[in-house]
This record gives structure tokens, C-alpha cells and sequence, in this order.
């Protein structure tokens, strides 16, 4: 019979345990600190490679453990066990975008214009260190792009490109993006509507930049849209996802409000400028023949006594 106090705890056993709750420790805190506070995200990239390079070490050191425990009979099994398994609960959920990584294209811009995307303004001081271009990327991505997703291209609107930005603003609103800036259509001088928004991933909260482009005439709106990933190389398909719910939406708004509708608030407000306009004319006038009636009167009077006198 062995006597397990005589027995010496595996030096590597304890070690892996350690790396491991430090590392999943480290992922925990940078993906809370960066989803609800300003964190900078460069900063939580190098967390989570810290964090995913600590717990390959820890899975390596409790291999080991286990090892020198079957072949000397050391104690601290739990603690290789948890050495190893904890990393990899820890990136179980990141793993699970492996294969969603192999079935998209490897980029992180995505436009339902290829020949000129929207392009950013405001956005682009927003940027910041580390950032990726805001340009759109080269020729590879349309290439990509198109092969990719085909169903990606500009919306066509029936209606006066003013209409068509109310709309767009109605679609944004909805998705609940965060409005940058902005800038309906000019008639004159010509000039497209630009709207710039953010949005940011469910859980670890990486921001997208997105820009909406509207312009056409007065019976035919042109509506643009591009969604790029701030940071990263690969946005597994998040950005063509999102261009896809606003036009989605984008179509349910305008199927669901008449074109009379949409600009119902400045055609009601043309009807009252046009009503308070008539109302002051009418004034005018009464008041001008108010101010001549007396006078008529009395030059009336002063003709029927002359008469009298002859």
C-alpha cells in the first residue's frame, strides 16, 4: 500500500493550472472591458493573443504533468486537468467560427458599389492607430466579394433621393446604429446624401464603420451602402450580414409607407406656410379698405352738402 503522504505533487501539474486561470482570466477581462467601456481595441487584440498563446502553454505543461505522473506516480491530476481543459472551454466559443472562417472570403469591406464605394469622412478621424485604411482595399476584394455575395448591389427607390434619405434614416434608426453625421440631398447644387454610422459585434463589441450614400433625381433614388471592420483582416462575414438587414429593412420601409407619406410632415408644414400666407394677404386687404372707407365717407359727405347749399 502506498502512502500518498510520502508522494510529491508534479511541480508542472501546479504550474499548468496557474497558466491556465490566468490566461482565461485575461480573455474574460478584455473581451468585458472592451464591450462595455472605451478600452482601446488594439490593446484587446493583444490580450486575447496573450491570452490564446497562455493557454496553448498551459494545455503543453499539463500534457507534461501528466506524463511524469503516470510514469513516477506524482500527485495532481486535477490540477493538469485543469490545466488543460479550462483553455480549452475558454476557446471552445472562438473555435466555433472555424468553419464559418473557411466558407467566407478573407475580407473585412464589403459595398453594394464596386466601381465607387461610398467613402468615408467624418469616420475617418474616428480611426484610430492600427486602424485599417479607410479606402476601400484593392481589386481583390470586389473579386471576392462578388464571387461571395452576388445579392449585394445598389437599391433602386421609385422616389425623390429626399424621400429615399428619410427612409434610409427611418431603416438606420430601426437597426439602432449610432448616427455620426448626417447630410440629406441637395437639388441644388447637387449634391449626395451621406449618412455615417457605427455598429458593434453582440458580445466582444468591435466597431464597424458604415456609410450610406443617396442621390437621384426627383421621381429615382441611387442607395449605396458599405460596412467595413475597423480592425482585423477578417470580419467572417459580419459586414455583408449587415449590409444585407439594411436593405432589408431599407425595403420595408419603403413598402410599407407611401411616397406621400414619407414627406408628409414638410408637405404638411408647405400647407400651413401656404394657409398663414393667405390669411396675411386677406388681413391686408381688409385693413387697406378699412382705412378707406372713412375717407370715402367723407368725401361723400362733403359732395352731399355742397349740393345742398346750391
Amino acid at each position: 500500500m502506498t502512502d500518498r503522504s510520502l508522494m510529491h505533487m508534479a511541480p508542472l501539474a501546479r504550474w499548468s493550472s496557474r497558466i491556465a486561470v490566468f490566461s482565461a482570466g485575461l480573455l474574460l477581462v478584455g473581451i468585458v472591458l472592451h464591450r462595455l467601456t472605451s478600452f482601446p481595441t488594439p490593446v484587446a487584440l493583444n490580450l486575447f493573443r496573450v491570452s490564446l498563446v497562455g493557454g496553448g502553454l498551459a494545455i503543453l505543461v499539463g500534457l507534461v504533468a501528466l506524463f511524469q505522473i503516470w510514469r513516477r506516480g506524482y500527485l495532481g491530476t486535477a490540477s493538469a486537468a485543469v490545466g488543460i481543459l479550462l483553455p480549452i472551454l475558454a476557446w471552445a466559443w472562438p473555435l466555433t467560427y472555424v468553419p464559418t472562417a473557411l466558407r467566407t472570403p478573407p475580407i473585412n469591406d464589403v459595398t453594394t458599389d464596386l466601381s465607387a464605394p461610398p467613402r468615408f469622412v467624418v469616420l475617418l478621424r474616428q480611426r484610430g492607430d492600427g486602424a485599417n485604411p479607410a479606402a476601400y482595399p484593392s481589386a481583390r476584394f470586389a473579386e471576392e466579394q462578388q464571387k461571395a455575395y452576388p445579392d449585394l448591389r445598389t437599391f433602386i427607390l421609385d422616389r425623390s433621393a429626399q424621400e429615399a434619405f428619410e427612409l434610409v434614416e427611418d431603416a438606420v434608426r430601426k437597426l439602432k446604429w449610432k448616427v455620426v453625421v448626417a447630410e440629406p440631398p441637395l437639388a441644388r447644387p447637387a449634391r449626395a446624401g451621406t449618412l455615417e454610422a457605427t455598429d458593434q459585434t453582440l458580445v466582444v463589441g468591435f466597431v464597424d464603420d458604415i456609410v450610406i450614400r443617396v442621390e437621384g433625381s426627383a421621381a429615382r433614388a441611387r442607395v449605396d451602402v458599405r460596412s467595413a471592420s475597423r480592425y482585423g483582416t477578417h470580419d467572417l462575414g459580419q459586414n455583408a450580414a449587415r449590409v444585407r438587414r439594411f436593405l432589408t429593412e431599407l425595403q420595408a420601409r419603403a413598402d410599407s409607407i407611401a411616397p406621400a407619406g414619407v414627406a408628409g410632415r414638410r408637405a404638411l408644414s408647405t400647407s400651413r406656410a401656404l394657409v398663414r400666407r393667405v390669411k396675411e394677404r386677406d388681413q391686408r386687404k381688409a385693413a387697406s379698405r378699412n382705412a378707406r372707407d372713412p375717407a370715402q365717407s367723407s368725401a361723400q359727405r362733403a359732395r352731399a352738402q355742397k349740393e345742398l347749399q346750391r
